[in-house]
């Protein structure tokens, strides 16, 4: 099992969520629909931005990066986004847990 997958069960196995576990499980969600809901996935990554501004910028500041007006954007961008954001999410949640929150 990939760290996305043993980190979603994981969140699944507890009862209640906190909002961060909460947008890992929905931004996993998004990425695991096929074929990727493009409305539904852009959704989840301006929820994301506006919940996690610093992770926002963290993802914007990396070279790769290339910002674009979703319209612009093509379904890779989209998916690719939510990938990067999955993974901070996730190496958040792994510092939460290292720190006994």
């Amino acid at each position: 099992m990939d760290i996305k997958g043993l980190i979603t069960e994981l969140l699944k196995q507890n009862r209640l969520l906190t909002p961060l576990e909460q947008d890992i499980l929905d931004t996993y969600n998004e990425l695991s629909k096929k074929p990727l809901d493009r409305n539904s996935a852009i959704r989840q990554s301006q929820k994301n931005n506006v919940n996690h501004p610093d992770i926002f910028v963290e993802i914007s500041a990396k070279p790769t990066t290339v910002l674009k007006p979703w319209a612009a954007a093509s379904d890779e961008d989209v998916y690719s986004n939510l990938i990067s954001q999955l993974e901070a999410l996730g190496k958040r949640e792994l510092e939460a847990h290292r720190n006994g929150q």
